[in-house]
């Protein structure tokens, strides 16, 4: 089960989504929210693309400059993004907490988190972002991030899981389309029964 830890919608603090354990999904604001901050017990913030407007003393930041474009390289960012996300998470023996960020939360950020959990955690493009839609239902990549996150699986696992050229607008098409793919066993099992 999935813990959805979203409690607003919006660019304010609090629409923050935890993806896995340890490892949030938010907009700007987020990253300059003191009550935030402190209350998720975050020690570290990855800013993808935009910086955060006042900085909170005691948390670690970075920043990675990448464009929400459809051009824009998600190649030269994915490893330093994937190292830093990963260094955050040992830290504090094994107890640092990161949000990575983008303006909104909505394509840049995503992008990274996808990238990591693919990377990092060899989930296929589907899991990866079938656990970042369900906490986070607005998240929609660019073409191009789209793209190259495709590439990237394909680099990582040798095959690509979803051979679509983007995300479907609707939160309901984007849950049906990211479900795990039944066995064909079991699917045939549910059309028995349904005859």
């Amino acid at each position: 089960m999935v813990k959805r830890e979203k409690v607003a919608k919006g660019n304010s603090p609090s629409a923050v989504s935890l993806v896995i354990p340890s490892l949030y999904l938010g907009p700007v604001s987020a990253a300059s929210s003191q009550a935030f901050l402190s209350s998720a017990s975050i020690t570290h913030v990855l800013s993808v693309g935009a910086s955060p407007t006042k900085p909170v003393e005691g948390i670690t930041y970075n920043r990675i400059s990448i464009t929400d474009s459809p051009s824009s390289s998600i190649t030269k960012v994915c490893d330093t993004a994937c190292d830093i996300i990963d260094e955050a998470l040992k830290s504090r023996n094994g107890a640092g907490k990161i949000l990575v960020h983008c303006s909104a939360g909505i394509s840049r950020s995503p992008m990274v988190v996808a990238a990591y959990l693919i990377r990092r955690r060899n989930m296929s493009l589907r899991e990866a972002l079938r656990q970042i839609v369900v906490v986070r239902p607005q998240v929609s990549p660019n073409s191009g991030f789209w793209r190259q996150l495709k590439e990237l699986e394909l680099e990582v696992r040798g095959e690509v899981s979803l051979d679509v050229d983007e995300l479907p607008k609707r939160e309901k098409d984007r849950l049906a389309l990211l479900a795990p793919p039944q066995p064909a066993e079991s699917a045939a099992a549910v059309v028995e029964e349904c005859s």
